[in-house]
C-alpha cells in the first residue's frame, strides 16, 4: 500500500506547492485570482488528500512524531507553513508583509521538502 500512496502523496506534494507559487505570484501582481474553484477548491482538496496521505503512510509504517524527530520537524514545519501561508495570501495587512510572509512561507516549504527526503532534522548539517 504504501507504493500507491508514496507516489500520490509526492505528486500531491508537487501541485500543492505549483498552486501555492500560482496564487503567490498572483497576489504579488496584486492580480487577485477571483476564480473560486482556483483559489480555494482545488488547493484544499489537493491538500487533503496530501494530509491523508501522509498520515496513513505514517499509520502504515508505524511512524510517530514522538519517536521520529524528523516527522515532529515536518509536522512543526507544516503549521508554519500553513500560518505564513494563510498570512501571505489572505491575512497580511499590506502587500509588503504578503511578500514577506510568501518568502517565508517558500523557504520553510524547502525545509520541509529537505526533512523528508532525508528524515533527517537538520537535513543540510
Amino acid at each position: 500500500m504504501i507504493e500507491v500512496l508514496l507516489p500520490i502523496h509526492t505528486t500531491c506534494v508537487a501541485i500543492s506547492i505549483v498552486l501555492f507559487i500560482w496564487r503567490g505570484v498572483a497576489m504579488w501582481l496584486e492580480q487577485p485570482l477571483t476564480n473560486k474553484y482556483y483559489r480555494r477548491i482545488l488547493p484544499d482538496s489537493v491538500d487533503t488528500v496530501l494530509l491523508f496521505s501522509g498520515i496513513s503512510m505514517a499509520y502504515m509504517l508505524d511512524y510517530s512524531p514522538l519517536e521520529q524527530g524528523w516527522l515532529a520537524a515536518k509536522m512543526i514545519g507544516l503549521v508554519m507553513y500553513i500560518v505564513l501561508g494563510a498570512i501571505a495570501l489572505k491575512y497580511g495587512q499590506s502587500l509588503a508583509v504578503k511578500r514577506i510572509f510568501f518568502i517565508a512561507a517558500l523557504c520553510v516549504f524547502a525545509y520541509i521538502a529537505a526533512v523528508a527526503r532525508t528524515m533527517q532534522v537538520l537535513p543540510l548539517g
